[in-house]
């Protein structure tokens, strides 16, 4: 007989399909339910154990629908012959006669009401329990019972329902819980609330439990909020499912997001955010993907754009921890070429001399550049890779991934507002560097990413670069902004007592937007975010330590940093092509431009003296299109050259 019931167990086993599809539900760290999202068949679902289960739901559903559940096989006969006896007796069905895990069998695999499908119930109760004990029954029951509209399982109902988990239901929310399956069409609160009341007051009655309630509560019925868009669909591309509990604040990140909703965004554009406490623990996660832009679809928070300015501070404190510099010494700003790579400032100009702090708080291209050279490249890069930071560099027309260059420092690759915003985060952990946190449970050990006397030089630095326009509250906040080639990004990052926080402008489709920059679009939204953080998340200050040496009392070598003294020929650039030919024919002059050395300079075309006037801008005006060897010398007869093609 048993090895017949194997055979049939293994041949005809229950569906559990329905059971293994989840919804996923994402809570606050305080488990304020934050945004939720169907399961795969459109309900809401959720795994759930009756130990999870407040005690007087279970009382209640035992006395309403299955006296005897521990005492029965699956079938109780009992209840049928009552069922019959009474269904003979009055001409109509008085009661079922069905048991939990009756009523679990046809909820795997609904079914119209009729004989035969009776007895295939009875049949699958028997084999549920058989399988599955009656706890694991009962279990399936609570995670399937119809409570409404989509809404299946008691944990979905209470926390769309009621806000909290069914480990704490009062007497009248268990009794509406219990009530609903029996009927849940005439119950549904959404449209007939008083019907669900009456008949939850009637099976407290039954039930004897006193007192009764004096108020009772209409169940909040607006299902789901919506308050963390991109963070759901970040897991659900996981394919996560259940109730995560998120290290979210609730209040923050709502706040958060109508900040940013409020801000006009760029021409067609949006914005993202990310706040993280000084735990690493993530607070705000506002990825932009529910903003009105054309095609946007994508979660800012995790897609990679150009970061512009923002990666020069660790590019200088990568520099500091060498010995390379400091922040009081002394660099020169102005036209450079290395590698056939000459950089303007953000606004064409330059400086001159000035310190390598005043150059960060400046964000100066040419000082950051001469950092970079010092580090290297594929260093820098490296360093980061190996602490989880990810640079994804750019390819060429065939499709294969570029070397990395000097263009890096200047936002020459891709990084995510999250690697970003946990790049940051080491300037308030003496240059130590872990994964930003958004599960509470969990914690990846630190890494040294920068010396602690480079992470604090760089975050006193950036504490003197001046805040956006108009924001005059600023407090001890270190800052910095970035705008990527061609205004497609625009950055603010900022590292305060309270919080480390990361701001992004743009379009979705990474096109540019005309007027947007770091500071001016960026900078605003990130002050207001920052005025949302309460005084009391505070955060120990670094250990200070000893002051720098004074100037005077450094080497040459760090005094001043050693800029190139050949000199070099900026414009045209070497081996390149020049357009010299006007609409009638004639030949246009090519502007000329050099650096380095020692002025003032002498030029030569193809040999022949170039007669420049003194405090004019040299200029040669090609014969005609071909080949021109253009030579520049200095007051030191240091020589550069460069071959160009005019066409």
């Amino acid at each position: 007989m048993a090895a017949g019931l194997l055979v049939l167990d293994r041949f005809y086993p229950p569906d559990l399909h329905r059971a293994q599809q989840m919804s996923l539900f994402l809570e606050a760290s305080d488990h304020t339910l934050l945004d939720a999202h169907t399961s795969s068949d459109g309900m809401w679902r959720l795994p759930i154990t009756s130990s999870d289960v407040d005690p007087t739901y279970l009382a209640l559903l035992m006395t309403t629908e299955d006296r005897r559940f521990d005492d029965h096989p699956g079938v109780d006969p009992q209840a049928l012959l009552r069922a019959v006896w009474q269904l003979a007796r009055r001409r109509h069905i008085v009661s079922g006669g069905s048991t939990l895990a009756m009523q679990t069998a046809r909820l795997l695999t609904p079914h119209r009401h009729t004989w035969t499908g009776k007895l295939r119930d009875m049949l699958r109760a028997l084999q549920l329990e058989w399988r599955f004990g009656r706890r694991g029954v009962l279990d399936l029951y609570l995670m399937l019972a119809p409570e409404g509209g989509h809404i299946e399982g008691i944990r979905a109902a209470s926390l769309l329902y009621f806000g909290h988990e069914p480990k704490q239901l009062s007497p009248t929310e268990a009794a509406i819980l219990v009530t609903l399956p029996r009927r849940p069409a005439a119950f549904w609160p959404n449209r007939h609330p008083e019907a669900l009341m009456a008949a939850a007051r009637r099976t407290l009655q039954r039930a004897s439990i006193t007192p009764l309630p004096i108020a009772w509560p209409t169940p909040d019925t607006h299902g789901a909020p919506h308050d963390a868009p991109e963070l759901i669909g970040h897991f659900l591309g996981a394919g996560r499912g259940g109730v995560v509990i998120t290290t979210l604040d609730a209040r923050l990140q709502r706040n958060v997001r109508q900040v940013l909703a409020n801000h006009p965004a760029p021409l067609r554009g949006t914005f993202a955010a990310l706040v993280a406490d000084h735990e690493r623990r993530i607070l705000a996660w506002v990825g932009g993907a529910e903003h009105p832009a054309p095609g946007n679809a994508i979660d800012a928070v995790l897609t990679p754009r150009s970061p512009g300015s923002t990666l020069k501070p660790f590019v200088y404190g990568m520099a500091f921890e060498k010995g390379w510099m400091t922040p009081r010494t002394r660099v020169r700003d102005s036209h450079l070429s290395i590698g056939g790579y000459a950089p303007l400032d953000f606004d064409r100009a330059f400086r001159g001399e000035t310190t390598v702090s005043e150059a960060l708080q400046l964000s100066l291209n040419v000082p950051a550049i001469q950092a970079l050279e010092k580090v290297g490249p594929a260093q820098f890069m490296e360093r980061l890779s190996a602490n989880g930071v990810h640079l994804h560099l750019p390819k060429n027309r065939e499709g294969a991934q570029t070397m990395p260059s000097l263009a890096i420092v200047l936002g020459g690759v891709g990084i995510s507002l999250r690697d970003l915003t946990m790049l940051y985060t080491t300037l308030d952990h003496g240059g130590r560097i872990a994964p930003l946190r958004v599960e509470t449970d969990g914690i990846t050990p630190e890494k040294a990413l920068l010396s602690p006397r480079a992470a604090t030089d760089i975050r006193a630095i950036l504490r003197g670069t001046a805040p956006p326009e108009g924001v005059t509250n600023w407090g001890n906040v270190a800052f910095k902004t970035g705008t990527s080639y061609g205004y497609r990004d625009g950055w603010a990052m900022a590292s305060s007592p309270q919080a480390t926080i990361g701001v992004w402008a743009g379009r979705p489709d990474g096109t540019a937007s005309p007027g947007l920059t770091g500071r001016d679009t960026a900078g605003p939204v990130l002050a207001e975010v920052l005025s949302l953080l309460t005084p009391a998340r505070t955060h120990e200050e670094p250990v200070q330590l000893e002051p720098h040496r004074a100037l005077a009392t450094l080497s040459p070598a760090l005094r001043t940093l050693p800029h190139r003294q050949a000199p070099q020929i900026i414009f045209p650039r070497n081996r390149s092509e020049i357009e010299s030919r006007s609409a009638d024919g004639s030949m246009l002059p090519v502007g000329l431009e050099g650096s380095g050395g020692h002025p003032p300079y002498r030029w030569y075309v193809n040999g022949i003296p170039l007669n420049v006037s003194p405090g004019a801008q040299p200029a040669w005006t090609p014969d005609g299109p071909g080949f021109a060897h253009i030579t520049l010398a200095d007051a030191e007869n240091a020589h550069a050259a460069i071959d160009i093609r005019v066409r």
